[in-house]
């Protein structure tokens, strides 16, 4: 069975949970870095993406998400990462932000949730611009 996340919270840790596929996931950690390269005339160059759970009756071990998908929903701002292939290519990586596909505007994402830490720190940025050049990317702080 595939993963389904849903990491959702109002900004405090008593309205942050997780979920997946429906069920409740208590976790110390939640970790997602997506970088994507962009060429000089605009190409997609491939990237990275890193994505898991550690939970906490485990917090040594490291829970892959993909493949499947992860949903972010955060006061004024949804986030859907989807990678449904079996081998994980990033190239079947797509990308929703507040419900419109981004993938070839994506330039990085990171989300890191660390309970023990008292870590909270989410942001998005997305390339601006087409055409020749790269161009600039404009970033979003979620949390």
């Amino acid at each position: 069975m595939m993963n389904s996340l849903v990491f959702e919270t109002q900004g405090s840790w008593d309205t942050t949970t997780l979920f997946n596929n429906g069920e409740e996931v208590f976790a110390d950690r939640l970790f997602v870095s997506l970088k994507r390269a962009r060429g000089w005339l605009g190409n997609d160059r491939g990237g990275e993406l890193t994505a898991y759970v550690t939970l906490q009756d485990s917090p040594d071990e490291e829970h892959g998400i993909f493949p499947g998908s992860i949903e972010i929903r955060v006061p004024r701002h949804t986030l859907l990462i989807v990678n449904r292939d079996p081998h994980f290519a990033f190239e079947s990586t797509q990308v929703y932000y507040q419900e419109v596909e981004v993938t070839m505007s994506m330039a990085e994402l990171y989300l890191e949730i660390d309970a023990d830490e008292n870590i909270v720190q989410c942001y998005v940025s997305l390339f601006q611009g087409h055409g020749i050049g790269s161009g600039n990317a404009e970033t979003f702080t979620l949390l």
